[in-house]
Order: structure tokens, then sequence, then C-alpha cells
């Protein structure tokens, strides 16, 4: 069984931009509109999914939403999403949960004869709470909020655990055209690790931007992501250029232009008749990191559109991975 888990989180790591270990997938979540804008809409409350990763978005919304949500990774991971956000006078609140299931894979042994199936699986609940605040005295507000979730890995006779919990600030000014925040996330701890070695959780901190045009229908949103560490690159096997003379091999690091990209997304959401919603984004980690250097591929670029029909809304996403696949994901958002 040991070989086919190890091929799910490779391929998992792929998919969420070459993390490795085995909560690699906390960063596989969310609704189609994230997705569509290639993870750069941090700081902006477009629904009640926007507090999956930003948990003091939940206080941004003006009405309690429901937003259920399906997809499937190119590694052929299902992932299902839901998430609510409520309001009480001042305070604000969301549940929700993301979901993992591969299906049935083959179990191997240590030798590679099957022996049977196994599936992995990953629940996610979550529960976050959050608040507003009125700053200086032009309607500038400060959004404060913070979640707890509890993860839950199986595969086979194996069980995984780990708490974590997340915090955010957004500031809204110019009348909520602009929006800046700043988030720590997945600061906890493995409780019970998958295999023999505990694995530290992802920890890591973001900063975004959103903004909105004044006479435009157009929302521009940029993401610094994974400020914790500024080197991002893993090693590159396409940059160990060997010398077909002396058999001398030699490696060439990334650029600093290079570096600084992997922490970029940026992304486009366009208002079109107050109905329908069109999204563009791009992922420059994704892109720098499953690029070929033998053919012009489109990985890192992300798309989307949304449908408002009534106190429903109906959103589409598509997100370029690598050349081999692509992750399509259907959200539909109510609002109560």
């Amino acid at each position: 069984m040991r070989t086919g888990l190890i091929g799910i989180l490779l391929s998992v790591a792929v998919n969420g931009a070459a993390q490795t270990g085995s909560w690699s997938t906390l960063n596989t979540a969310g609704s189609a509109r994230w997705n569509a804008l290639a993870g750069a809409a941090w700081a902006f409350p477009a629904d009640a999914a926007a507090s999956t990763f930003n948990p003091s978005l939940a206080a941004g919304l003006d009405r309690s939403q429901v937003v259920l949500s399906t997809g499937r990774l190119p590694s052929g991971l299902r992932l299902g999403h839901m998430s609510a956000a409520f309001r009480r006078k001042a305070w604000y609140a969301a549940v929700g949960a993301d979901y993992l299931n591969t299906g049935a894979m083959p179990e191997t042994n240590e030798l590679g004869a099957v022996i049977g199936s196994f599936r992995f699986q990953e629940s996610r609940p979550r529960v976050t709470v959050a608040r507003s605040w009125a700053v200086g005295d032009r309607g500038a507000q400060l959004l404060v909020g913070t979640s707890l979730r509890w993860t839950l890995q199986t595969a086979s006779n194996l069980v995984a655990q780990a708490l974590s919990t997340d915090w955010g600030a957004t500031l809204v000014a110019d009348s909520g055209r602009v929006h800046a925040a700043l988030v720590l996330q997945h600061a906890g701890l493995s409780l019970d690790p998958l295999g023999a070695t505990a694995e530290p959780l992802p920890t890591a901190l973001h900063a975004a931007l959103s903004r909105k045009f004044r006479y435009a229908p157009f929302r521009v949103h940029l993401a610094a992501r994974d400020l914790q560490r500024w080197n991002l690159a893993g090693y590159e096997p396409l940059r160990d250029v060997r010398d077909p003379l002396t058999g001398q091999s030699t490696y060439s690091a990334p650029s600093w232009a290079n570096l600084a990209l992997r922490h970029v997304a940026v992304a486009v959401e366009a208002e079109l008749g107050g109905r329908l919603h069109a999204q563009i984004g791009y992922d420059f980690r994704r892109q720098l990191e499953m690029q070929l250097p033998t053919r012009r591929t489109n990985s890192g670029l992300s798309l989307g559109f949304g449908l408002k029909a009534g106190k429903s809304q109906f959103q589409w996403s598509q997100s370029v991975y690598h050349v081999a696949g692509r992750f399509t994901q259907f959200s539909y958002t109510r609002s109560l």
C-alpha cells in the first residue's frame, strides 16, 4: 500500500504547486471562484467560501450564505467543499468542510505485488468567528477573524490527524473599493502522523490587495504568498546540466526574479451587467514549476464565470496545472 500512497502524495504535491509531505493537501480546498482567480483573492469577501482561506472575510458578507462545490483534480482526487456564513449583531460566524477522496486504488506490498485495494480520504471541518470595526471617520473598516480546523486523513489502516488555526485581518477602505489583507495560515500541530515520522503543518504567511476601479466593472486581485520563506524552489532536474565531454554536472539555480515571481498570483474579475461574472487568474509559481522546455503550456492559468439568478449563483472554473491535466470545478451559492 505504501507505493500507492506515495503516488497519491506526489500527485497532490504537483497539483499543489510542488508542496511536499502528507499535509500538502491542506491547500487543496475552496470554491470554484477561488480557483478561477488562481488563489489570488485573499482580500475580497465575494461569498461564504472566502472564509476558507482568510477567516476575517466572514465579516465582510452582508447576508447569510451557503456554498457547495465539487470538482476532480488531475491526480484523480475528488474534491468536495461546503461553506455557510451567518451574522448575529456585530459578530459573524462561518462553518464549513473540505473533503478529498481518491476512490479505490490498488494496495501493494514492499515488492510491488497487488494485495488488495484502499482509499485515501481526507476530511477538514472548520469553524470561523469574525468581527468588524469602524476605523477613522471616512467609513473604513477593519475585519478580524480566526478559524479552527480539524483534519482527518485515512488510508487503509493508517490514520493521521491535525489541529490548526488560521488568523486573518483585512482593511476595507475607499467605500469598499480597496481591500488589503494579511493572513497566517495552518498554525497548529500534527496530532497523529500518517507514517512513522510526524510532519509539520505547512504554516504560511500571505498578504493580498484587491481594488475595484471606480468607473469600470473590473476588480484586480494581487497576492504575495508564502512570505515566511524566500526560496520556494526545490530541486529541479531540468536545471542540472551535464557536460557531455567532462561528465561534470552544473546546477543552474533560479534567478532572483524567478524566486520573487513564485510568491505572486494575480487575477482580474469582471461584473458584466450585475448577473454575469467572469474571472481570469495566473499563478506564477505553478507556471514556473510545471513548464516544459520543449513545449508551450498554459500552466498557471485559471479562468471561470458565474451566473446570478435571484438568490442563487452558479460558478464554473478551470485551472491548468500542467500539460497532462486540468482542474474543473462547479459551485452553487445560495443567499439565505
